[in-house]
């Protein structure tokens, strides 16, 4: 172990291992961590800075700071300090816009502690790219990905998570753009969805869903699709729905998007138009099973987006189409009593004589 006085440690390590944070000065700003290195039992050190690979921190009861590799260390954790908490608080209730401002105050403020496993400066950092990409706010992924403390450090999902994000750039309007998303989106599937947590699956799956609705000509979207067309339709569709699924329900901007990118597009395949226009209420049993499956999906989705999602007025089409749905008991005995009224009743035969 390296002891190092204050002075000492302001003209050496501060250019190094500190140079990340000029404005900081060595000990001002402080981090709790517990710990148990091989010659100590666990307990908690005051954290002053990262040189290279070792943790920094100050020796009790004096102004000696000392040097320990964390590689060396059988337990080391960053406690999350009091202003990260209340950014990931926001983060965790969807306060998307409050949270990146926090998050990236506290990205900025802790990056002297970047080398270190589980630093807030990183955990703040990958927070702030998962809001960019929550709210597609795509150009701003490559300045936060390009800027990103401890990049090179991160492991398993967070790696991967970092990876996606990087991916979800690419998501523009431009066909060459798309052409490379989807390779770089079906690369990172193929070789580690497993691996990865849902929500960067979910980035994932909008991306290709992204590529696939490109393939459509917008006038086909608005009005009818073509039969050769429909395959690539039925692909985007898959993969918008595989992104709301993958996030168990939360709906965040990028799953809205997805569901009415989707009923949109089911609203537009082959037939469901005509079908469509002919409909405007809760269909009886015999109505509903006559429509196609196309219609009867756009139906369903809308009414879950409407009655489940609460996205009542986001879409015009959601509420056109939601109240068709053939589902509940009570609105099925009353389209099928309806129905039964509109028959003509059918004549008895005539009993025979006695």
């Amino acid at each position: 172990m390296k002891t190092y006085k204050m002075i000492g440690f302001a003209l050496a390590a501060l250019a190094g291992a500190m140079q990340t944070a000029p404005a900081q000065q060595p000990g001002a700003l402080k981090l709790t961590a517990v710990v148990q290195a091989p010659s100590q039992k666990l307990g908690t050190v005051e954290l002053v800075g990262a040189q290279g690979d070792n943790y920094l921190y100050k020796e009790k009861g004096t102004d000696n700071v000392l040097g320990q590799p964390v590689a060396a260390c059988k337990v080391f954790y960053i406690m999350t300090p009091a202003d990260l908490a209340d950014a990931l608080t926001d983060y965790r209730s969807n306060e998307l816009a409050d949270a990146r401002k926090k998050l990236a105050a506290c990205r900025t403020k802790y990056m002297a502690f970047a080398n270190l496993p589980g630093n807030p400066a990183t955990t703040a950092a990958l927070a702030e790219l998962n809001c960019a990409v929550r709210q597609m706010d795509w150009g701003a992924i490559d300045a936060l990905a390009s800027g990103f403390p401890g990049a090179t450090k991160l492991t398993g999902a967070d790696k991967l998570r970092y990876q996606a994000a990087k991916v979800m750039a690419g998501v523009k309007d431009d066909k060459a753009s798309l052409a490379a998303l989807k390779t770089a989106a079906e690369d990172l599937i193929k070789g580690k969805a497993r691996a990865m947590d849902s929500e960067s699956y979910a980035w994932l799956r909008y991306a290709l869903g992204c590529v696939y609705a490109a393939q459509v000509p917008a006038a086909e979207l608005q009005g009818e699709i073509s039969a050769e067309n429909r395959a690539a339709a039925s692909k985007a569709v898959d993969n918008f729905c595989q992104c709301v699924v993958s996030v168990h329900g939360n709906i965040w901007p990028m799953q809205e998007d997805a569901l009415i990118r989707s009923l949109h597009i089911l609203a537009a395949m082959p037939g469901v138009p005509d079908q469509i226009a002919k409909n405007g209420k809760v269909l009886s049993a015999s109505a509903w099973n006559g429509t196609s499956a196309d219609f009867r999906d756009a139906v369903a989705m809308a009414h879950m987006m409407k009655n489940v999602y609460d996205m009542a007025g986001k879409d015009p089409l959601i509420d056109k189409l939601a109240d068709s749905y053939y589902n509940t008991a009570k609105d099925r005995a009353a389209a099928d009593a309806e129905q039964a009224e509109e028959k003509p009743a059918e004549e008895k035969p005539a009993e025979p004589a006695k």
